[in-house]
C-alpha cells in the first residue's frame, strides 16, 4: 500500500487545494522492508520540497520540486548530474486508478517524533492488501501536496478520503503495510520532526552539476529518481 501517498495526495495542488500551515523544516523517516532499513530525509520550505535517502542500500541521488515553477529536479550524485522534469512531463495515472482504495479513520490516536498523529485504517480492494496510517497535521505544505500531485494527474483524482488525509498540513508520520495474507511487507516511522530555517540552496540543482538532455532518458535508464513513500497505500 505504500503508494498512495506519492501517487495521489498532491492532487490537493492541482485542485487549488493548498496544505494548511507553512511548515518549514526536516522530517527523518526510517523506513525497513524485507529486512533493510532506508533513512528517509523530507526538506520542506514553502513552496519547495527535497526528498533523498540515506543508508548503503539507498539510490545516490535527490529529488527537488518547486510547486510555484512547477518543475522537479532529479539529481545523481555519483554522476554529478540532473534532469529538470516540467511537471506536464511526469506519469498520468489511470482516473480510477485509486477507487479500489478504502480508507476508515479509527478514532485511535498515537505519537511520532513527539508529534501526535490520528490512526486510518487502508484496505485495497483490488488486493486485499492492508495497512494502518498515522496523520500528524500542521507538518505539510504546499510544496508537499504539489509534488504529489505531479505523478496523480489532476483534480479528477481527488476523492474525500484523500481530502480528510491531507488537510490541514497531514503528514503520514507512521504506519505499517501488509499484503492479503495478513504478513507485514514494510513499516516506516518518522524519527525527527525539527521546524528550522532551510537554505534556498537545498532546493536548487548544484552549480557544478551537469543539466541532462530528457531527450536521452528512456523509462528504462533508471535515470530519474522516484521519491519514496513514507506512507503506505499501494
Amino acid at each position: 500500500m505504500r503508494a498512495v501517498v506519492m501517487t495521489v495526495a498532491g492532487s490537493l495542488l492541482l485542485a487549488g487545494v493548498a496544505a494548511a500551515g507553512e511548515f518549514e523544516g526536516v522530517i527523518v523517516l526510517n523506513e525497513t522492508s524485507e529486512g533493510v532499513t532506508v533513512r528517509q530525509q523530507w526538506f520542506l520550505k514553502g513552496d519547495a520540497l527535497r526528498f533523498e535517502e540515506t543508508g548503503p542500500d539507498a539510490e545516490n541521488g535527490a529529488m527537488i520540486f518547486d510547486a510555484k515553477k512547477k518543475v522537479m529536479y532529479s539529481l545523481r550524485h555519483d554522476e554529478r548530474i540532473y534532469l529538470e522534469i516540467p511537471t506536464t512531463e511526469t506519469s498520468k495515472a489511470t482516473p480510477d486508478a485509486n477507487d479500489d482504495i478504502v480508507v476508515v479513520k479509527t478514532g485511535a490516536g498515537d505519537k511520532a517524533a513527539g508529534y501526535p498523529c490520528e490512526v486510518y485504517h487502508t484496505k485495497n480492494k483490488s488486493d486485499g492488501s492492508t495497512g494502518e496510517l498515522c496523520i500528524a497535521r500542521g507538518i505539510g505544505n504546499a510544496a508537499m501536496s504539489g509534488m504529489m500531485g505531479i505523478q496523480a494527474g489532476g483534480a479528477s483524482l481527488l476523492p474525500g478520503w484523500m481530502r480528510e488525509l491531507f488537510r490541514d498540513g497531514g503528514f503520514p508520520v507512521k504506519g505499517v503495510d501488509r499484503n492479503d495474507q495478513g504478513k507485514e511487507e514494510a513499516r516506516w516511522e518518522a524519527v525527527i520532526i525539527e521546524k528550522k530555517h532551510l537554505d534556498d540552496k537545498l532546493f536548487l540543482p548544484p552549480a557544478d552539476y551537469k543539466k541532462q538532455d530528457m531527450a536521452v532518458i528512456t523509462p528504462e535508464s533508471g535515470d530519474v529518481m522516484q521519491p519514496g513513500s513514507p506512507s503506505g497505500v499501494h
